[in-house]
């Protein structure tokens, strides 16, 4: 394993003089971009320049290159341009989304792939710029100025660098979940402006870049048939779910509607549809044909789609509209046969196309006899980590799906597990992660961060860093955060999140949590007054080595805030348990939910906190 940095000094001529790009408050140096530079280039160009300027309040002048004036000093050359081509160094010759970061006499060289074979625009120059300016110290712990740290110093000075990295995942996704009717429900429980969060959250997309988040593809995956029962359910009822009751009226959730995978009409259909959106986008690599996703009427329970169920597959539970439930076999093998049946039709015309599905729900574990075709890509939604059977679970069948599927993508929920709770779990997350990747992950689509930041950040911005490098030595992550986000006080807030990562684990192995649901009480109870009290202890003894330093006693303040809402987010959640269990008090209830709201109201539209998502699910 190597340090995410360790790139950087991968081919270092520490031979070489260094270059000076700002000395004392004074620029020496020139960004020079191609006289027509890439979307990336450009903006990457801008970006370079304005950290620079706050390192060192010096303003590097950016110049086109046919705009240039020699005068000797140093040039920084940013994307393709003739300047770097003469060089010999082009875009080109990097893979999708690669970078190059190369010192060459008086020049420095930052440059990226910032277009596919299909012309689909790419990041390639910004996400050489953003792993040069970490180089240089720059730190993006969190979206907003708090979560920024900026290294101050009036001189800067490059030594030698000759770096080439290809990031081996074509798509890094983590979801950066923004305004929705979840979201509006939210705020309207709080009484706050959907105007102010929009504004808010508007800050967030910085990081996602910074941390050089992103594809080199383009692929549509996701739960396909939201409009289906508007468009079709009066025409084509028999392409909708068998219902308990005889019907297959889908109307009581037609946004969610089930379908009647085994309806020879229906199949062609969806593969119609999915060929004609291929044809119109040359650039798509995949569309969806994935079923929707809950809902309140059950599977189609019709004898041909039950012919397509294997009787000793595992079991999993099924609801009926009334709310009830029945134990049956996964359906993982009707869905794969459906999605084979679609792959059959569209590779006609379109053969080295995909089709995007999830292994999800009550067919999330791998087929038995089904046959999945090539041109079909599976998207895993599993993984978790606070609960170890669960995560065995998850393990099994990956590693199922991996033998089953040539083209398999990782898509889980986990970051949404927490609910604020200061779940930590990177070394786990680590492990699965590299493990993933050495069976062909190529793909990820990670849901979601909620922007918990002041209580689960350290696991957003692990994964990042691990999508970016997968062998990235995940201790090294978790050290550099904690030495550059807090300087002196690195030894104790490290301890802090050991001390919370070590809980988590401690609930996990207990393998009694379930979900939000059903057992949220066990993850509230985790946070003892006794742990609560040794965390506290700890960013105490932070904020006394910290001393006078503005900036991390920010920064330290803002894990406090997540610590407050964990202790006063445990009293409401045991205290509710407690009365539905019918042992609590009322009063005591009532009296805990209004220290948690007037904390909401204190800490209002913040990075710590995503409070309207929090009051969406009654937190």
């Amino acid at each position: 394993m190597r340090h995410w940095w360790g790139l950087l000094l991968v081919g270092a001529a520490s031979s070489a003089s260094a270059l000076t790009l700002v000395r004392e408050g004074q620029p020496t140096s020139s960004i020079v971009i191609a006289t027509e530079p890439s979307e990336a280039a450009q903006l990457a160009a801008g970006e370079l320049q304005e950290y620079l300027r706050r390192i060192s309040g010096a303003t590097v002048p950016i110049v086109a290159e046919n705009q240039l004036s020699p005068r000797g000093e140093t040039l920084i050359l940013v994307g393709d341009s003739q300047l770097t081509a003469a060089r010999g160094v082009r875009s080109a010759a990097l893979g999708l989304e690669g970078i190059r970061l190369k010192t060459e006499g008086q020049a420095l060289i930052l440059l990226g792939d910032d277009e596919s074979e299909t012309g689909l625009p790419l990041k390639g120059t910004l996400y050489a710029v953003s792993t040069f300016l970490e180089h240089l110290g720059v730190r993006w712990l969190w979206p907003g100025e708090t979560g920024t740290v900026i290294p101050r110093r009036p001189t800067i000075t490059v030594e030698a660098l000759d770096v080439t990295y290809v990031p081996p995942l074509r798509q890094r996704r983590i979801r950066n979940l923004g305004y929705n009717n979840r979201v509006q429900r939210g705020l309207d429980r709080l009484g706050w402006a959907k105007e102010d969060f929009l504004a808010k959250h508007a800050e967030s997309s910085s990081w996602w870049r910074h941390q050089k988040l992103g594809q080199s593809l383009r692929l549509n995956y996701g739960h396909a048939y939201g409009n289906w029962w508007e468009r079709f359910g009066a025409d084509h009822p028999e392409w909708f779910a068998l219902q308990p009751d005889g019907s297959r009226d889908q109307s009581s959730s037609s946004r969610r509607a089930r379908l009647c995978v085994s309806n020879p009409e229906l199949i062609r259909m969806v593969a119609a549809e999915a060929k004609a959106k291929l044809a119109a986008n040359p650039q798509l690599e995949s569309v969806s044909i994935s079923p929707n996703d809950g809902g309140r009427t059950t599977f189609c329970m019709c004898s041909h789609c039950r012919a397509w169920d294997v009787p000793e597959a595992e079991k999993v539970t099924l609801r009926r509209p009334d709310g009830s439930t029945f134990e049956y076999p996964s359906l993982t093998d009707r869905f794969v046969t459906f999605y084979a049946r679609v792959a059959e039709l569209v590779a006609k015309e379109h053969p080295n196309r995909f089709l995007g599905a999830y292994a999800y729900s009550v067919y999330r574990t791998p087929p038995l006899r089904a046959q999945l075709p090539d041109n079909v890509l599976i998207g895993f939604v599993g993984f978790g980590y606070l609960n170890e059977d669960h995560r065995a679970a998850a393990q099994r069948y990956w590693a199922g799906w991996a033998k089953a599927a040539k083209h398999l993508f990782l898509r889980p929920n986990l970051l949404l597990s927490g609910m604020g709770f200061p779940v930590i779990y990177g070394h786990k997350l680590a492990e699965d992660l590299r493990w993933c990747v050495g069976m062909g992950l190529l793909v990820t689509d990670f849901d979601g961060c909620l922007q918990n930041w002041a209580t689960e950040g350290l696991n957003y911005y692990v994964l990042a860093k691990l999508l970016w490098d997968p062998q990235a030595d995940v201790e090294a992550i978790i050290e550099d955060y904690c030495r550059a986000g807090f300087g002196p006080a690195a030894e104790p807030v490290r301890q802090y999140f050991a001390t919370l990562e070590e809980a988590t684990d401690r609930l996990a192995a207990s393998r009694q949590y379930i979900d939000r649901k059903r057992t949220l009480h066990l993850l509230a109870a985790l946070y003892t007054d006794e742990l609560l009290a040794t965390c506290r202890t700890l960013l105490q003894r932070a904020r006394a080595l910290a001393q006078d330093q503005p900036e991390i006693l920010a920064r330290i303040a803002f894990l406090e805030q997540g610590l407050r809402y964990t202790q006063l987010q445990r009293e409401v959640v045991l205290a509710r348990h407690a009365l539905r269990e019918g042992r609590g008090d009322q009063a005591a209830y009532q009296r805990a939910v209004q220290v948690r709201e007037a904390f909401y109201q204190e800490l209002g539209l913040s990075w710590a906190l995503n409070v309207p998502y929090l009051k969406f699910y009654g937190l």
